[in-house]
C-alpha cells in the first residue's frame, strides 16, 4: 500500500500472466485500476514463455475482488469494470478447449495448433500447451510451440 497523502494505492504482483512479474495498481478512492498487461480492452492478450492460464484466472479474481469502476489497460482504451469478464472468457476458452482437446487423446503440439487460430491471445499455441502439460500431460510443450512459432507443415 502506498499512500499519497490521502491517495491511496494498492500494488499486487499478479503474474505470470503477460509476464513473471505482472503488477496491477488500484487507486482506492477513485476505483481506478492500473492493469498492465493482465487485462485488455479491445486487444489480444499477450501470452510469454512463462503464462500461466491458472495465474491470468487467479489475477482476474483478484482484480475483480477490489472492484473497479475503470480500467486502465496497457493496451486498448480504458474502460469499466467488465472488460475483467471479458479477458476472463478468452483465457477459459483457451483452458477448455486445450483440455477437451487432450481428452479426445491430442498431443500437445495438435491441441496448441487447434487452439492458436480460435483465441485472441497471442503465443496462443505456447499458452495452450502448457495448459495441457498442466492437467497431467505427459510432457512440457516443444521449444517451438513455448516461443509461439507454428509448426512447420
Amino acid at each position: 500500500m502506498l499512500d499519497l497523502g490521502g491517495v491511496r494505492v494498492r500494488f499486487l504482483v499478479v503474474g505470470p500472466t503477460h509476464t513473471r512479474g505482472d503488477t496491477g495498481f488500484f487507486v482506492e478512492g477513485d476505483g481506478i485500476l492500473f492493469s498492465g498487461d493482465v487485462v485488455m480492452n479491445q486487444s489480444f492478450l499477450a501470452a510469454g514463455p512463462a503464462s500461466s492460464v491458472k495465474a491470468w484466472l487467479s489475477a482476474f479474481d483478484a482484480f475483480e475482488q477490489m472492484r473497479p469502476r475503470t480500467i486502465v489497460p496497457a493496451h486498448g482504451p480504458v474502460g469499466d469494470g467488465s472488460i475483467i469478464a471479458v479477458n476472463r472468457a478468452i483465457m477459459q476458452s483457451v483452458q477448455t478447449r486445450a483440455r477437451q482437446l487432450k481428452a479426445e487423446g491430442r498431443s500437445a503440439d495438435a491441441a496448441a495448433m487447434t487452439v492458436s487460430g480460435r483465441a485472441p491471445v497471442s503465443n496462443a499455441p505456447g499458452l495452450a500447451a502448457r495448459e495441457w502439460s498442466a492437467c497431467g500431460g505427459a510432457r512440457a510443450p516443444s521449444p517451438k510451440l513455448a516461443l509461439g512459432d507454428k509448426q512447420p507443415g
